[in-house]
């Protein structure tokens, strides 16, 4: 028997084991050179109505238009740290992780940023479609996921946000909860805070894994219930690291406010002031989406720990921060398992529901990298 034959049944076994990879992977990457595609036509075609935030990217129309709005503060953080409060209303994740890859790279830190934001991406369309193929086969991971990126606040996943960093983490850190590794889920759960802070309410996942698997009476049975101050740990750390190097250990808490009043409108402001910003309230109707996804994952149990990581999201997205509900709505990823179980299930609608999304992200997507208030 010769090397190439000895050897050619472990590839095959490795290829089959490894198969599922194709479909997120391509997903990530037909949806990245659309962004590109659009970013590129849609600044050219109005060359006076630039709004990216990035000097460096300026000159390249489809990075420029990913790196809108918060995207130019990261890339500054990325540039000179943090030195003030109000700087400090920005978690360091993003910036820290895009400075340290374009010292590595020589990237300019405006790449970096978009680099970091949707590698995290990919890891977390590999996640999640790996979470959901366990949990429902692979009919509804593929439409969850197709669902979860045509929606129309999706582009999200690859603009210059640390929203990628919340999914991935979070969806990660369920995922290893469920199968038992529960303080390498804190650890992940707590990176992930240090880039979006409100990652810290997808992490009811993990409390709901353990109390799947060791139930209320003996949950503090095991030393694993520990593994749940693991994020506050690493917060509580980077308190300290803000009363050192910023004089005020809240300082996240306060930077807030530097944004005024209208930066933090919920949703009744939005209705008082709707004439001074009508814009938002075409948000209402799509954030509804994942909001009823994410209570129809009461509907089984074998859901639990998705439910309780999508629900907290859900409802606080409603509570606070208004101009924030597109892309808080697209990060509530559990929320697509049971909208993806739908959408196969209906194949007639599977095609005007796909064309409707991508037009809406779209035009949300052009309005955005015009620097238009579409958040």
């Amino acid at each position: 028997m010769s090397e190439a034959t000895f050897f050619a049944p472990s590839w095959r076994k490795q290829l089959a084991r490894w198969r599922w990879v194709f479909f997120p992977l391509g997903l990530w990457a037909v949806t990245r050179l659309s962004y590109l595609l659009l970013g590129y036509l849609s600044l050219k075609l109005t060359p006076g109505m630039r709004g990216g935030a990035s000097e460096a990217l300026r000159p390249y129309p489809p990075l420029d238009a990913l790196c809108c709005w918060d995207c130019g503060w990261y890339e500054r953080l990325a540039q000179t740290g943090f030195h003030r409060v109000s700087d400090a209303n920005f978690w360091p994740g993003l910036p820290f992780a895009a400075r340290y890859l374009s010292k590595l790279t020589g990237a300019p830190a405006g790449l970096a940023v978009l680099m970091v934001a949707n590698l995290a991406c990919l890891g977390a369309y590999l996640t999640i479609y790996r979470l959901f193929l366990r949990l429902d086969g692979q009919r509804v991971a593929r439409a969850g996921l197709v669902l979860f990126a045509a929606y129309p606040f999706a582009y999200y996943h690859a603009s210059g946000y640390p929203e990628t960093i919340m999914i991935f983490s979070s969806a990660l850190a369920v995922s290893l909860a469920m199968a038992g590794r529960h303080v390498w889920a804190g650890i992940v759960l707590g990176l992930g805070i240090m880039s979006r802070h409100l990652t810290v309410f997808l992490g009811a996942g993990m409390l709901a894994a353990q109390l799947r698997q060791r139930g209320p009476r003996r949950f503090f049975a095991s030393p694993a219930f520990l593994a749940l101050g693991i994020p506050f740990l690493i917060v509580g750390l980077y308190l300290i690291w803000c009363h050192v190097h910023l004089g005020d250990a809240l300082a996240f808490w306060r930077g807030r406010y530097a944004w005024g009043r209208v930066a933090w409108w919920n949703m009744f402001d939005v209705i008082r002031n709707y004439k001074s910003r009508p814009h938002i309230v075409s948000f209402i109707p799509f954030a509804l989406i994942p909001t009823i996804g994410a209570f129809c994952l009461l509907n089984s149990r074998k859901y639990a720990e998705l439910a309780a990581a999508a629900l907290p999201l859900a409802i606080v997205l409603w509570v606070i921060g208004a101009f924030a509900i597109g892309r808080y709505s697209a990060s509530c990823w559990p929320a697509f398992l049971p909208l993806g179980k739908w959408y196969e299930r209906h194949p007639r609608w599977q095609l005007p529901m796909l064309l409707f999304f991508g037009l809406a992200q779209g035009w949300y997507f052009f309005l955005h990298s015009h620097r238009y208030e579409i958040q």
